[in-house]
């Protein structure tokens, strides 16, 4: 009779590509503020993503269309970064840029990992955005 071959649940390599996939993906592992902070370049509060713009200050009047081509902007990023936005862009505030003739404009939103996200129908997409605010984002328009 040969011999049963005991082994452990889980080899050394399933071990080791789980926490590949834990450091990749820290939201899976209960961590979503982590994946989110992971993924922002400008910060994060939690589980909001943040985004800083730098404008030139002579150019900005903070009307509200140029909100909303950033708040579209924001998302935009969200999104690439693996992050599905939820709810309303929020602005921050500004603030004067070191370089003395800028302005660094500061917004944030919502977010849930991608990784981790069972609704992502409920993203905000960067159209929602255009669209609430009156735009127009069909590629073929009527002369």
């Amino acid at each position: 009779m040969a011999a049963r071959k005991t082994t452990s649940s889980k080899t050394t390599a399933e071990q080791g590509d789980e926490q590949l996939q834990q450091k990749q993906f820290p939201a899976k592992a209960g961590a979503p503020a982590v994946e989110v902070d992971k993924r922002s370049v400008d910060g994060s509060e939690g589980t909001r993503f943040v985004k800083e713009f730098v404008v030139l200050g002579r150019d900005w009047t903070g009307e509200e269309y140029q909100h909303e081509a950033n708040k579209a902007g924001v998302s935009n990023e969200a999104i690439q970064r693996g992050l599905h936005p939820r709810g309303d862009v929020s602005f921050d505030g500004a603030k004067d840029h070191p370089d003395g003739q800028s302005v660094t404009l500061t917004y944030s939103v919502d977010t849930v990992p991608a990784s981790v996200d069972h609704h992502p129908e409920d993203t905000t997409t960067p159209r929602d955005i255009i669209e609430d605010a009156g735009g127009d984002t069909s590629s073929s328009k009527d002369a």
